[in-house]
C-alpha cells in the first residue's frame, strides 16, 4: 500500500499522516526520500524511478490535477485529502508564520508581509482582503471535487476519530479494530508533541473553533466578502 495525503497546508496533515501510517503499518517517508517540492514533474520522474517503496506514506501540498491523479492511480496509490474550516486553518497558518519568522529559507514570499505582527495588524488584513489565503482554499475545493481522493474532514476526527478512520478505512482497505484504536492513542496530540521533530512542530492548539478566540469583526467582514463563496463550497459555515 502507498498512501499521499495531498492538499492544503495547517488542516492537519501531520497528524492524518501519523494515524493513517500506524493504522496501516506504514513507513512515513523522510523529507529527503520524497521529491523537493510539491511539483508534478518532480513527482512524475520520482515515480518513474521507483523510489515511492511500497508500505509507505508522505504528504506534500499538491495542487490536483488529472494527470497527478492518473501518475498515482498508475502505480496503485491512494490519495488522501485533510480539510479543515478555513477560519481556523487561517490562523494556524499565520502562527506558523510567525515560527519561522528567522528562517531565511522562507523569506521573499508574499506571507512576509505577516512577519513579526499582530493578529490584527492591518497588513494581514490587507494580506486576506487582497486574496492572499484564495490558493489555500482553492486547493481543497480542487481536490475534493476532482472525486480521486479520500477526503477527511478534521472536525470529524476531532469529534469520532474511531469512526472517521472505519469510514477511511472503508475506502482504502479494511483493517482491525485494534489497529484503528491503536492509531487513535499513539496520534494524540501529547503524544506528538513529546515525539519532538517535525510532528511536535506541527501540532500547536490542536483543536476545533480556535479562529473564534482570535478572529475579530474586521476578520470575518472579510472573508465573507472575498472567501464566503469557497467557504460554503467546502461545506463550512460563514460566520
Amino acid at each position: 500500500m502507498r498512501i499521499v495525503i495531498a492538499g492544503p497546508p495547517k488542516a492537519g496533515n501531520v497528524w492524518l499522516k501519523c494515524l493513517l501510517g500506524t493504522m496501516f503499518d506504514l513507513r512515513p517517508l523522510s523529507p529527503h526520500e520524497t521529491p523537493a517540492r510539491p511539483r508534478l514533474r518532480l513527482l512524475k520522474a520520482w515515480l518513474s524511478e521507483g523510489a515511492f517503496p511500497d508500505g509507505s506514506i508522505f504528504h506534500q501540498h499538491y495542487d490536483y490535477s488529472p494527470s497527478l491523479a492518473d501518475a498515482l492511480t498508475a502505480i496503485g496509490a491512494h490519495a488522501v485529502t485533510i480539510v479543515r474550516d478555513p477560519y481556523d486553518t487561517f490562523v494556524s497558518s499565520y502562527f506558523t508564520i510567525q515560527q519561522h519568522a528567522d528562517d531565511d529559507l522562507r523569506k521573499g514570499r508574499r506571507t512576509d508581509m505577516l512577519l513579526n505582527k499582530p493578529l490584527d495588524h492591518p497588513d494581514v488584513l490587507k494580506y486576506l482582503r487582497e486574496g492572499g489565503f484564495r490558493n489555500n482554499m482553492l486547493r481543497a475545493q480542487e481536490w475534493i471535487g476532482s472525486g480521486r481522493t479520500v477526503v477527511v474532514r478534521y472536525e470529524a476526527l476531532h469529534a469520532d476519530p474511531l469512526g472517521e478512520l472505519r469510514r477511511v478505512a472503508g475506502e482504502i482497505a479494511p483493517v482491525a479494530p485494534e489497529q484503528i484504536e491503536r492509531a487513535v492513542a499513539a496520534c494524540s496530540a501529547e503524544n506528538m508533541r513529546k515525539q519532538g521533530g517535525e510532528r511536535s512542530k506541527h501540532v500547536r492548539a490542536a483543536k476545533v473553533g480556535d479562529s473564534r478566540d482570535r478572529l475579530t469583526d474586521e476578520h470575518y467582514a472579510i472573508f465573507r466578502s472575498q472567501y464566503g463563496d469557497l467557504i460554503r463550497e467546502l461545506g463550512y459555515d460563514v460566520r
